[in-house]
């Protein structure tokens, strides 16, 4: 018979026995031990990457080196030695591909928001040597206004070469760019020969490298002819995502305006413009 649940009595309530068996373990559980060689990284590839050779070495050791160095001494064009052109040119080559992604494309086309276009006529400011304030350019007796093979006398080294943005900003507030730039002729020039030693190697360029910050326009009155600029080709990208103007000693000649001494792009010819023959001479420097 149930009794009711208040009618509990404490003095009548019996302990329950427990049982006094044990549990006994003879040996704990073991994992086996995994070591650091038999867990190898997600990332890590099965397949072994080829030995550099010994130039790519050396080319890589010095580059670092230079970098290392204090600032003020990075001037010193003295570290620009054959053998660190292989590293500095593995970082940028890549073997043609056939396929273009759209994440390729879409980086195209970021990038080339960033390129400043650049008429014909703000070029041949700059085909002039330094007036005032402004600095010659960066190469100094380099430059290739000082090594054209027509002009034996009054060469000069040419002013350097602002984009349109750091002209409008030297022009409002008088300041050039911290660092030194080179002139129109040896950016042109080495351009050229960046992308002349990709074609030769038979390479492309990785996606991430653009050999130019500036574009030419082509085809329209006033401007430059295709025909004397440098692309990429179609089917390979070679560094060049628009044209840009080749640099080609002979295309240009003296001349002086209100004493101050001028190269004229006279072998350049605009869109439509028939071109004397090329066993024509170069004409003489004009007064």
């Amino acid at each position: 018979m149930s009794s009711h649940w208040n009618d509990f009595d404490l003095n009548n309530a019996k302990r329950q026995k427990t049982s006094n068996d044990t549990v006994t373990f003879s040996e704990l559980p073991s994992d086996p031990f995994i070591s650091e060689e038999s867990t190898p990284d997600i990332l890590q590839s099965s397949v072994d990457k080829p030995e550099q050779s010994k130039t790519l070495m050396v080319a890589e050791t010095e580059f670092f080196n230079q970098r290392n160095k204090d600032f003020w001494h990075r001037t010193d064009l003295s570290h620009l030695r054959p053998y660190d052109f292989p590293y500095v040119r593995a970082l940028i080559q890549q073997k043609p591909c056939d396929t273009l992604s759209p994440e390729d494309i879409k980086h195209k086309e970021h990038v080339r928001t960033s390129i400043q276009v650049v008429t014909r006529a703000y070029e041949e400011q700059y085909l002039r040597e330094p007036t005032g304030k402004e600095r010659a350019c960066i190469m100094g007796d380099q430059c290739q206004g000082l090594h054209l093979p027509h002009v034996t006398e009054n060469a000069f080294v040419l002013r350097e070469f602002l984009l349109p943005t750091e002209e409008e900003e030297y022009t409002r507030t008088g300041k050039l760019p911290p660092e030194g730039r080179l002139c129109l002729m040896c950016k042109r020039s080495e351009i050229a020969r960046a992308f002349i030693n990709i074609r030769a190697d038979g390479m492309g360029v990785k996606n991430n490298v653009i050999f130019q910050d500036y574009r030419n326009i082509v085809d329209e009155d006033g401007e430059y002819c295709l025909s004397d600029c440098l692309l990429s080709s179609p089917q390979v990208f070679q560094g060049l995502l628009d044209p840009i103007v080749l640099h080609v000693r002979n295309a240009y000649r003296l001349k002086v305006e209100k004493g101050v001494r001028h190269y004229d792009q006279w072998r350049m010819k605009y869109p439509g413009q028939e071109m004397n023959h090329f066993l024509t001479g170069a004409p003489e420097a004009k007064e």
